[in-house]
């Protein structure tokens, strides 16, 4: 997790693309970002100093906006001066979604997951066989040509005025199986209260996940459940290493 710093510290790069400050409202949600706040209700700006180790994650970033145009905000800016790498995005006013059995959102979510476009050339992606290789033996199951997000923290989904769920921070984006977010996506809804065969009946609404091999699936499960013991208290949301455990029970029993 990225300590906050307060915005003010780049307001002056900030005012040469917004001009004058008349709003700001910091942003709690992610963890990627030393600055996360939305100015003058229309942009939503986040960065991290120049020399911050991740500061990579900032090019990646808007070097994959315009593939996922049609699920997430679009980049209007950039300032990498100053001591600074600051992305200035098209604000999409919204809420945080929520996972929970009974909520309206995942209907959104499944309907945008429809959307996902495949991984594109020229952008330097993670490669899904390798960020999991440390988990599984059998990582080469989640190798593929789709493009992934992989990170389903309910703060990273946006449930916009207009009806429709947006993906945010594509930091991490990822080539793997077209499978591989819907599997992601089902730890944090068994972590949120589902059980595990309805989780996974959610994710099967991705034709993709449906029509996955039952050993690639399994052999992720097992993989997440590593990863998130792993990460321990380090983990954006509690329950997460105990969700994917379940996971891997109800795929095992």
């Amino acid at each position: 997790m990225t300590e906050r710093l307060f915005w003010r510290q780049a307001q002056a790069l900030i005012e040469m693309h917004t001009g004058p400050v008349i709003t700001a409202r910091q942003v709690g949600e992610g963890f990627n970002s030393e600055i996360a706040v939305v100015i003058n209700d229309t942009t939503f700006v986040k960065g991290l100093r120049s020399d911050h180790p991740r500061v990579w994650t900032q090019e990646r970033e808007r070097r994959i906006n315009p593939h996922v145009a049609k699920v997430s905000a679009s980049l209007r800016w950039t300032e990498t001066t100053g001591g600074w790498d600051l992305n200035g995005f098209d604000l999409i006013e919204g809420r945080t979604a929520f996972y929970g059995p009974s909520s309206p959102d995942l209907e959104l979510i499944v309907a945008m997951m429809t959307r996902w476009p495949s991984a594109p050339d020229g952008v330097d992606l993670k490669y899904a066989e390798q960020r999991w290789s440390g988990y599984s033996d059998r990582s080469e199951l989640f190798a593929g040509d789709w493009l992934s997000h992989t990170d389903w923290s309910p703060g990273n989904v946006l449930i916009g005025g207009d009806g429709r769920a947006y993906m945010l921070d594509w930091a991490w984006p990822t080539r793997g199986a077209r499978w591989l977010d819907p599997a992601c996506w089902v730890v944090w809804l068994i972590a949120s209260g589902h059980h595990p065969a309805r989780a996974q009946a959610w994710a099967s609404e991705i034709p993709a996940f449906a029509a996955a091999p039952a050993h690639a699936l399994t052999a992720f499960a097992q993989a997440q459940a590593a990863m998130w013991e792993d990460i321990g208290d380090h983990a954006p949301q509690p329950g997460l290493a105990a969700a994917a455990a379940r996971w891997v029970e109800h795929r095992t029993d």
